[in-house]
């Protein structure tokens, strides 16, 4: 079984993370708090918490919330796209006031690839997240997907990708074949304190999720081996 949380629960302290194994966000989880980013890192690095990441434009931009009905979106006067962001040497409006989201999630989004939808071409098939796809190093999968305003494949819509902000040890297993090299990255990485992140990088992965099988096998997997 599960749980489902708002997001205002997590900031307002109604989820114990320590009471579970697993921790899933998804689709498109953008705007985030600094006491919902930094007790999630927290779960993960120090305290062995999995988490599995199923959307893309994730942890992108710090808010503050007013209530449990109103935030502040805290964007910044150079813009938020990721191209203003390098201008002034940051990798998202994260990052401008604490560490880009990819300290933890292993990706950050870029403009690269906006709007389009393509497939993911396997590039890591050794790593077990591939167990039971038959998959082999250049295959494509992912081409089925639900999503109407961006079809062509579970990577998608917006998408994330490995920065110098990407933990050591993070591997790359597959990549979104989007124009412009704007393919979202799968990744996953571990801590030292077993703590484990699996992130997909695109807002259309679980639009994939009931029609494509090997979506479905590879999202299987890091389930059963994340609560196990």
């Amino acid at each position: 079984g599960y749980d489902l949380y708002a997001e205002t629960q997590f900031h307002f302290g109604q989820l114990d993370l320590d009471a579970y194994k697993v921790l899933v966000i998804s689709a498109h989880p953008e705007y985030w708090s600094q006491e919902m980013y930094f007790r999630l890192k927290a779960w993960v690095f120090e305290r062995g918490g999995k988490l599995m990441y199923l959307g893309g434009n994730g942890l992108n931009c710090a808010v503050e919330f007013l209530d449990d009905s109103t935030i502040t979106v805290r964007n910044t006067s150079s813009g938020g796209s990721s191209s203003d962001m390098a201008k002034i040497g940051k990798e998202s409006r994260l990052d401008v006031y604490y560490e880009s989201e990819a300290s933890l999630l292993g990706v950050r989004c870029t403009e690269e690839g906006i709007m389009t939808g393509a497939p993911y071409r396997a590039i890591d098939t050794s790593h077990w997240i591939f167990d039971g796809t038959g998959l082999a190093d250049g295959d494509i999968f992912g081409e089925r997907c639900l999503h109407m305003r961006c079809p062509g494949g579970a990577s998608g819509h917006e998408t994330d990708k490995m920065s110098p902000s990407s933990p050591p040890g993070t591997r790359l297993l597959a990549k979104g074949l989007n124009p412009d090299e704007g393919g979202a990255d799968i990744i996953h990485h571990e801590t030292e304190s077993g703590g484990e992140v699996f992130s997909v990088g695109s807002i259309s992965y679980p639009c994939s999720l009931p029609v494509d099988e090997n979506i479905s096998k590879i999202t299987r997997n890091v389930v059963e081996r994340f609560v196990s």
